[in-house]
């Protein structure tokens, strides 16, 4: 969801300046409904089951319809690949503002071909990065609007304690842990999330998971709860610690929002250089980081941040210039201004 959620949080700060219309191949489209936005869902290319060039037409086809019907200033995309069927619907609608939000730390060397369709818009959008010193991606040196560090609440959002474990359903009291790592077995230790499972039940954490296919493993489930909330970032009070991949949207909330964190990167991601990310957060001494999870070696970084998380991921505050979806959603409103006079 990152995408969509880097999206709905400039739209927030837009409003109400502009009316944001969501556009989205995220089955989770409808969650922007929620905030009052109008949305469609559009298939993915993989959802359709189409070969790629029948796909990027239906996707043009889609667009063009939209853009008839809701006669938009300005369309933004954010993702790291543009579509096709996107550079096709931009020729045809050249009086419409076109904006490119891409994300940065992009694994060294990659997706190099994709800098050129920075031509097909009238501006570039660089998401900041709290990691940006170790970034070593190909857009690092390419010409961007670099706001901050997007997320898409801001701090004074945030539930209290107490109203966020209420509201979760969860023990006032008892030390809690959100982990967040994916699929995976819960009762096998071989694996990251089960190694975590058993070196947070060592130090007798509760453990707080989002997918209930996760919780619902055969075994020990009693200290395993299915929390549930979009976006779960504005319950963050309630946990103690947490253990997360290191996406761009859980990276910046985690550590934006205070909450003491192992990082443990996703390896496989095609493009997203998580081990940069976690590596810098580790150098700084925000977080802790593992790149492949044992009992053995979690199990005291678990405990070093219940004892001295709280004042380790303060320190991120300092290098925090403040959320970039307010002068993205500035950068979007005088972009629509442009096009007005």
């Amino acid at each position: 969801m990152g995408h969509l959620t880097r999206l709905l949080a400039y739209a927030q700060r837009c409003v109400p300046d502009l009316e944001p219309h969501f556009f989205s191949l995220s089955q989770a489209a409808p969650v922007v409904g929620r905030f009052g936005h109008p949305y469609e869902y559009v298939p993915s290319a993989t959802a359709t089951g189409l070969e790629p060039a029948r796909w990027h037409a239906y996707f043009a086809t889609r667009l063009s319809a939209t853009i008839e019907r809701i006669h938009p200033s300005v369309v933004v995309f954010d993702g790291t690949w543009p579509y096709e069927g996107l550079g096709l619907v931009r020729r045809a609608y050249p009086g419409i503002g076109w904006v490119w939000s891409r994300r940065g730390m992009w694994r060294p060397g990659m997706n190099r071909d994709q800098l050129a369709k920075a031509s097909w818009f009238d501006l570039v959008i660089e998401p900041g990065e709290f990691a940006a010193p170790a970034d070593q991606g190909v857009t690092a040196t390419a010409q961007a609007a670099r706001v901050g560090p997007v997320t898409l609440l801001d701090r004074d959002d945030l539930d209290s304690r107490a109203e966020a474990r209420a509201f979760l359903g969860l023990d006032p009291s008892a030390p809690l842990a959100l982990v967040s790592l994916g699929a995976g077995n819960i009762n096998d230790t071989s694996g990251d999330l089960g190694a975590v499972v058993a070196a947070l039940r060592a130090l007798e954490v509760e453990v707080c998971v989002t997918q209930p296919e996760i919780a619902s493993a055969q075994g020990r489930v009693d200290d395993v709860h299915v929390v549930r909330d979009f976006p779960l970032s504005r319950r963050y009070r309630a946990f103690d610690l947490a253990v997360s991949a290191t996406g761009y949207n859980s990276f910046h909330e985690l550590l934006r929002f205070g909450v003491p964190t192992l990082f443990v990167p996703n390896r496989s991601t095609a493009l997203d250089d998580q081990e940069g990310r976690a590596r810098y957060a580790a150098a700084q001494g925000w977080a802790h980081t593992l790149d492949v999870v044992t009992v053995d070696q979690a199990t005291p970084l678990l405990a070093a941040l219940l004892e001295k998380g709280e004042p380790m991921v303060k320190h991120v505050a300092d290098a925090d210039p403040g959320n970039g979806a307010a002068e993205a959603a500035r950068l979007l409103t005088g972009l629509v201004a442009e096009g007005q006079d």
